[in-house]
């Protein structure tokens, strides 16, 4: 019985070893990103999945090229959403300048978007209705801006009215 116990036990032995040693070269040969690895950085960026923001990040660009605009003869950039009543003060205009005080808060809409409680700022320089130099600056503090919209897979289309 003696011969018995020992191979037994000595072949729970080997059995053992092999085991360890199977798990020891498993491990050893798998990617396990180490405590220290950075992460890879994927290709592009996530897109955000808040529609509005995306559309009202849209609208804030848009809004931001709109007002950088030359303004020639009075003529304001059309699909910009900014008109200013100087008609009854001047004969001509010569320039304008645009400032953004407050952006207009967008909400989507299922016709499009709405922007409101904008605040925007245009001074007009030209010839007045008596033909001396005319400066006059106006402001709205209810701006607000209506369109279509589209959101599709991060792309956002605005066509402001």
């Amino acid at each position: 019985m003696n011969h018995r116990l020992a191979w037994t036990i000595g072949g729970g032995v080997a059995a053992l070893l092999v085991a360890g040693a199977a798990v020891w070269l498993w491990q050893a040969s798998s990617d396990i990103p180490s405590a220290r690895a950075t992460p890879t950085a994927t290709s592009s960026p996530t897109p955000d999945a808040d529609p509005r923001a995306l559309a009202q990040r849209a609208l804030d660009d848009h809004l931001e090229d709109c007002t950088s605009a030359v303004v020639t003869d009075g003529v304001v950039p059309e699909g910009c959403g900014i008109r200013i009543p100087w008609g009854t003060e001047f004969a001509t205009v010569d320039d304008v300048r645009f400032r953004v005080e407050r952006m207009p808060v967008l909400e989507l809409t299922d016709d499009g978007f709405i922007a409101e409680g904008g605040i925007l700022v245009a001074t007009v320089s030209g010839t007045g209705q008596d033909g001396s130099a005319r400066t006059e600056t106006y402001r709205t503090e209810s701006w607000t801006l209506r369109g279509d919209a589209s959101v599709e897979d991060g792309d956002v289309d605005l066509d402001v009215w």
